[in-house]
This record gives structure tokens, C-alpha cells and sequence, in this order.
């Protein structure tokens, strides 16, 4: 803060406009003696006389209040940019994640954000094997208090199982209960290369929506690993991560995807905030009824021009 007050008054010597901010800083135990800064947030303003806190604030200072380091900041801005990202992609007004099933969730962290920033969303479940009892603590005490007086009625749980068993069976209790496949979205964050793929697999099996945001990503029979070595030789810089994510996208995109359920994926790559991860590309694949007529007519229209031709 020191830097930016002298920046201030150094471009604005001939003003007399004063230098306000709000900051919140994550000290380490210890006081003077340790001296370390976790994390901070600072927020230039000219004036906060009227400003109120926007929600990413108030979830922020809401963690920083309680000294909670599990979620830790990155990992609550990247579930933040993840659920905007998501609910923008599948649509604010159609209930698309009444039902959010958290994959490798951990401390549930973004299972919670989806409860918090998303209105319709009344239930979400954590399906992690690993026991990650102070995160859960710190979602609980962190987040909880902003779901709980909602006017929807909302629940976080966790299911400590295999996605193989868990997610197949958490779906199949929603579709038993009369549960659109519409109306639940499953989710991952960080998932590996065979978790992304199993994840994905499950869910269209099922003909609900999803969103996985990939890492680690691998070509398991290495059919394309000598292509990404021609594209950085030929300057066209292609990662192998970067391909790995567009080859998922194009998976979830093919015809046979989602036909047990009678649905196909309209799929979109929306990229976060590379400042907050690397590993910033999120996989959005929204379900719909085969021949929808969103699809359907963009077919038909390329197919009127090529009987012209």
C-alpha cells in the first residue's frame, strides 16, 4: 500500500485529490516476529462513501475475517471464475444447476460457491474419496451463513467414494426421483487427464450438463505427442495441454456422444484469468434434446447451400 500512496502523489502533485483504499491482509501467526502475508486484497477507491461490497468481496473478507486457509484465496478465485464462467455458458434463467454434483471437490469449496452465486441451485454434492476435514471447516464457517438465509431452501454434502460408483449412483437416485437431466450440472475442477475423461463419460451417459476445468493433462497412447513437437518447431506454439483440451471438447461434440440419452452437447471453451491459474481452460458441455432446434437448424441451413451448389 506504501508504493501506491507515493505513486499517487507523485502523478497527482498538482491535485488534491487524497489517495483512499480497502484492503484486507492475511497475516501468518506470529505478529512482528513472522511478518508474512498469506494473501491480501486491495481495492483503489476515490470515493467509498456510497460503494457497498460487491459479493466476490464480501466471500473474501469473509475468510480473511475468520483466518481460514483452507479453501485458500486461489483456490476460492479460481472456484469463483469457475461458477461465473459456468452459469454464464448454460444459462442464468433455466435451472441448468438446480442439482450440482462436485467431483474431487475436497473441502467443497466450489460445490458451496455454486450454492452462494447461483439462486436456483438447491443442492450440491461433494463425491471425493479424501477426507479434507479443516477445508470442510472452513467452507462451513466461511460460506455457510450466506446459503442458509437464501430464500431456496439449499444443502452441501459430501459422499466420500469413487466418482465410478458415487457419481453413476448419485445420478441414478436424481433421475429416480423425477429429476430433469436438464435440470443437473456435474462438476470438476483440476481433474486429471483419466478423471476428466471418466467424468465426462459418466455424465453424458446420463444426458446432463457438465463443465471441467483439466490439469495434468496427458495422450495416454501418444498418438499426438509428435504433432505438438512439429507445431512448436513450426512457431504455431500448441501445447500439449491446449490440444489434449480441444480434442475433450471435440469428444464431447461427436455424434455419438449423449445418444444412449437422447441428447447431444453444445460445448464451449471459455478461458479464465490466467493471473489466477495456467491451467485456465474450462470445458462447458450443455445438454440438449437430439435435434434440438438450436442445432438442428444450423445443419439444415448448410445443407439447403450445399443442394444449391
Amino acid at each position: 500500500w506504501l508504493t501506491k500512496l507515493l505513486q499517487h502523489y507523485d502523478e497527482r502533485r498538482q491535485t488534491e485529490t487524497f489517495f483512499k483504499f480497502d484492503a484486507w491482509f492475511h497475516f501468518a501467526r506470529g505478529g512482528a516476529e513472522t511478518n508474512t502475508i498469506h494473501a491480501y486484497h486491495m481495492a483503489i477507491r476515490q470515493d467509498r462513501r456510497h460503494e457497498r461490497l460487491t459479493m466476490e468481496q464480501k466471500l473474501f473478507h469473509s475468510l480473511h475475517t475468520e483466518r481460514i486457509q483452507s479453501p485458500s484465496i486461489k483456490e476460492f478465485k479460481e472456484a469463483y471464475g469457475f461458477v461465473n464462467a459456468t452459469r454464464n455458458s448454460l444459462g442464468k434463467g433455466e435451472k441448468r444447476m438446480q442439482f450440482v454434483l462436485d467431483i474431487a471437490g475436497g473441502h467443497g469449496g466450489l460445490a458451496a460457491l455454486f450454492l452462494v452465486l447461483v439462486p436456483d441451485c438447491e443442492s450440491a454434492v461433494v463425491i471425493d474419496p479424501a477426507l479434507c476435514e479443516s477445508g470442510k471447516r472452513g467452507v462451513d464457517t466461511a460460506w455457510k451463513p450466506f446459503w442458509e438465509h437464501s430464500k431456496t431452501k439449499k444443502s452441501l454434502r459430501y459422499r466420500h467414494e469413487c466418482l465410478r460408483t458415487g457419481l453413476r449412483d448419485e445420478l441414478a437416485i436424481l433421475e429416480q426421483k423425477g429429476v430433469e437431466p436438464s435440470n443437473i450440472t456435474v462438476v470438476a475442477c483440476h481433474a486429471c487427464q483419466h478423471l476428466t475423461d471418466e467424468t465426462l463419460e459418466i455424465s453424458a451417459d446420463y444426458g446432463v450438463n457438465v463443465a471441467v476445468l483439466s490439469c495434468c493433462q496427458k495422450d495416454h497412447d501418444g498418438s499426438w505427442k509428435g504433432l505438438t513437437r512439429r507445431l512448436v518447431k513450426g512457431n504455431a506454439a500448441l501445447s500439449i495441454g491446449s490440444l489434449m483440451d480441444l480434442l475433450t471438447a471435440g469428444k464431447m461434440m461427436a455424434w455419438s456422444t449423449g445418444l444412449s440419452a437422447g441428447v447431444e452437447y453444445s460445448v464451449k471453451m471459455k478461458l479464465l484469468d490466467e493471473k489466477i491459474t495456467l491451467q485456465n481452460r474450462l470445458i462447458v458441455c450443455k445438454a440438449l434434446a437430439r435435434g434440438h432446434r438450436e442445432l438442428d437448424t444450423k445443419r439444415e441451413e448448410a445443407h439447403i447451400k450445399l443442394t444449391r451448389a
